[in-house]
């Protein structure tokens, strides 16, 4: 892991707020170690768990080789991957949005599209990947407490629900939840397509197949314009 990614992204910002910044890095390295240690634990478990995986794998099918190079190492490779794919469930949607700024009399849709996420489906755990579509609404009759965030923000608060076990309706809901809670504006849209591996690759074997969810509230669910001219502008260019 890059460090001046880390820095940028996150102790940067926390630092610039912070009136003694060599305590708070003192107390942010204190937590890192604690955390990296629970974390390795983690590993330690689900490694465990994924050997008995693939022991399971050869007592099915003996002709797995499980001297085979490429296997030498993978339950610790899947263990890592679980952690990283599902690192939505270690983040705090509440510092995602913790700056926002006055929308003024910004009173029209903001939308972020073609929003790349993977996530892992709760019901077999295999991912499923696509593309997100949020906008939502300033109401600017709330005068100063009116905001609008910054369009990263809106790209985190998708990673954040995106990267943990679940179904994607429940991902699409809650996206638009955590947006109308944080922002409160006067309406809020979320559309997630997604192609599903448990849908490509098991069962139905369908590789085409997409599955698109849509969650709405407020000025969009009232208004048939609104939500046309949403669709509309995220089709733009397909």
């Amino acid at each position: 892991m890059a460090f001046e990614t880390t820095y940028n992204k996150d102790l940067a910002r926390n630092m610039a707020r912070s009136n003694e910044p060599e305590k708070f890095l003192d107390a942010e390295l204190a937590k890192l170690r604690s955390r990296a240690l629970e974390l390795n634990t983690a590993r330690e478990t689900m490694a465990e768990g994924y050997q008995k995986v693939l022991d399971g794998l050869k007592l099915a099918y003996p002709q797995l080789d499980m001297e085979d190079k490429n296997l030498l190492g993978t339950p610790n490779r899947m263990a890592r991957a679980l952690l990283e794919i599902c690192s939505g469930l270690g983040t705090d949607e509440k510092e995602i949005f913790s700056t926002t700024f006055p929308a003024e009399n910004y009173n029209d849709v903001i939308i972020l599209k073609d929003i790349d996420y993977t996530s892992l489906c709760s019901h077999h755990f295999i991912p499923f990947t696509g593309k997100a579509h949020v906008g939502y609404l300033p109401d600017t009759t709330k005068g100063d407490q009116s905001r609008v965030v910054g369009l990263s923000k809106l790209a985190h608060i998708v990673d954040c629900h995106a990267q943990r076990p679940q179904l994607q309706e429940r991902m699409c809901h809650n996206i638009m939840s955590s947006i109308k809670s944080e922002l409160k504006p006067a309406g809020v849209m979320v559309v997630i397509e997604g192609s599903h591996g448990c849908l490509t690759c098991r069962s139905a074997k369908k590789a085409n197949a997409s599955m698109i969810t849509s969650a709405l509230d407020g000025k969009f669910r009232e208004d048939k314009k609104l939500r046309a001219e949403f669709l509309s502008l995220i089709a733009m260019n397909k």
